[in-house]
């Protein structure tokens, strides 16, 4: 198959089939599992557990294998489970988030969570992205919260930290992550939490140490130097976000993190620097729109 030479549209088609064969098959497979499971046939493979035979004999990850043990044991109590991961509502990641969060209420409570109760656990989590899997879950089962902080010194003198942050604390995190994320020119950062702080704690004492601020405004102004500073504000003001549109979905990007104003109409094309010229866009639409117009291909 020679990729490079299909259409945006034959590319996202074909991309699309092979995600619901991909979601067939998980689904086929977890199926499976259950009856390895109910026949205990990783016994007669010299396995003494399910988990055993899946990572040594199927060749799958630790993490890999647990998500599809604990999707297939989940299916005994809620059947309809496998159709759910096969449409795509629910994911593998969801299932072992409600498998641990069942797994903590049974142990706060003493007693079992009701095949009910996963059902109707199972219905609130649809369509729903990890972050808000364990939110529903967790004021679903009334989960108790966490200690505000514990630590502990490991041998290589490392730090061993748990932290809860509030809700406000955490957009504040992730925005970080995502600000690096588009500085770094990927869509997804590679870096954790701890190299997330590690900067963050890095930048402090540099701004402390020579008293010099940064913005992020200052990593933009380059590229728009000859907009007027109150006419930049007032679009910021007026379009809290990023407004590149899909011209197929007409769905709007909407991200709030670097953004940038830019022309519309470009200034090499006479374009001016009116409010109704200029419009905000995330640095990676900024720099989309520029490979676009400059007709300038992705390799």
């Amino acid at each position: 198959m020679q990729i490079h030479k299909l259409s945006n549209q034959e590319l996202e088609s074909q991309l699309l089939q092979f995600v619901r064969q991909e979601r067939k098959l998980i689904h086929i497979i977890i199926l499976h599992i259950r009856e390895v499971d109910k026949r205990k046939l990783y016994l007669e493979r010299a396995r003494p557990s399910l988990f055993e035979y899946l990572v040594k004999d199927l060749g799958y990850s630790s993490s890999a294998a647990q998500r599809r043990i604990e999707a297939s044991r989940l299916l005994k109590d809620v059947p309809s489970l496998a159709d759910k991961i096969q449409s795509g509502l629910v994911n593998l990641s969801q299932i072992g988030e409600l498998n641990r969060a069942i797994k903590q209420k049974e142990k706060e409570g003493a007693s079992k969570v009701s095949s009910l109760t996963k059902h109707e656990l199972l219905s609130k989590i649809e369509n729903k992205n990890t972050f808000e899997t364990q939110r529903i879950l967790s004021q679903e089962l009334g989960l108790t919260l966490k200690p505000f902080e514990t630590k502990q010194v490991q041998k290589d003198e490392s730090v061993h930290l748990q932290i809860t942050l509030t809700k406000e604390q955490y957009a504040k995190l992730q925005e970080c992550k995502d600000l690096a994320a588009h500085i770094l020119l990927k869509e997804n950062s590679n870096m954790n939490t701890s190299d997330i702080i590690n900067v963050l704690m890095d930048q402090f004492i540099k701004t402390k140490t020579s008293k010099h601020k940064i913005t992020a405004a200052s990593a933009t102004q380059s590229s728009n130097k000859n907009i007027p500073p109150k006419t930049r504000k007032a679009l910021i003001e007026s379009k809290q976000c990023c407004q590149y549109k899909d011209s197929v979905t007409q769905k709007i990007c909407g991200s709030r993190f670097a953004r940038e104003t830019e022309h519309i109409v470009p200034q090499w094309a006479n374009g001016d620097h009116s409010l109704e010229n200029l419009t905000v866009l995330c640095s990676q639409h900024n720099k989309l729109k520029y490979r676009k117009q400059s007709q300038i291909r992705l390799l």
